[in-house]
């Protein structure tokens, strides 16, 4: 059976972030499908954490016939790290310019204790908002796709920061797609989780790869797919 990609977007966003990249995955003749993380919500107050992403991943993952490419872009990738360490149809991990922490750390602590100065805290202090997305999210993206992409961000609890990454794969094929022109999430870093892995492949974008080159990751996502489905 040929694998489904599973998309797992970043903080604040929604599913429709991977629409691009979807087309151009089905007309490669993969599968996907994209999983709405519930950390990220308009309502500050009904927005989530790290563990319930966990647990709504990990379903959305079991509910698939067959083998699984799991792909994650930004903070996606904590999730979906800890997701495959635990589901064994996922057969190969990919990061989009996503964040590849080690167990027992938070995105918090990574942060250095404290969010970006330009990030904005909800009225309620529950939940977190990017406050230049155009410049640190969607860096290279065409102005009309960028405007709509902040018309639909979302709060991101704050607990998806606090709580710790509870397990990571051993053994499992890793790609990592490093954005080498990233504002947000600096290459050097990306440069040093990819090394840890299988795979790099390197994407003159910003943040942001499957929005302003879906064509080169939706091939790097059917590679992963043609792989997984010949058992190599």
């Amino acid at each position: 059976m040929n694998p489904t990609v599973v998309l797992v977007h970043g903080a604040m966003h929604t599913p429709w972030i991977f629409d691009p990249l979807r087309e151009r995955l089905a007309a490669h003749g993969v599968d996907s499908l994209a999983v709405q993380l519930p950390s990220s919500n308009p309502d500050s107050a009904a927005a989530q954490g790290l563990s319930d992403d966990v647990a709504v991943l990990r379903a959305a993952v079991e509910a698939v016939e067959g083998p699984v490419v799991l792909a994650a872009h930004s903070y996606g990738g904590v999730p979906a790290t800890w997701v495959a360490a635990e589901a064994d149809r996922v057969v190969e991990l990919v990061y989009i310019a996503a964040f590849a922490l080690e167990p027992g750390t938070s995105m918090l602590e990574w942060m250095g204790g404290d969010f970006p100065p330009t990030w904005i805290h909800s009225p309620d202090g529950l939940a977190v908002k990017a406050g230049d997305p155009e410049e640190s999210i969607f860096s290279g993206v065409a102005t009309d796709v960028t405007a709509e992409a902040v018309k639909r961000l979302n709060w991101q609890g704050l607990r998806a920061f606090t709580e710790e990454l509870g397990a990571a794969p051993n053994g499992l094929p890793k790609t990592y797609i490093v954005a080498t022109k990233d504002p947000a999430l600096p290459p050097g870093v990306q440069e040093q989780w990819a090394a840890r892995g299988t795979r790099t492949v390197r994407v003159a974008s910003g943040h942001s790869p499957h929005l302003s080159h879906p064509d080169e990751v939706a091939a790097v996502l059917a590679d992963a797919a043609a792989r997984a489905g010949h058992g190599t």
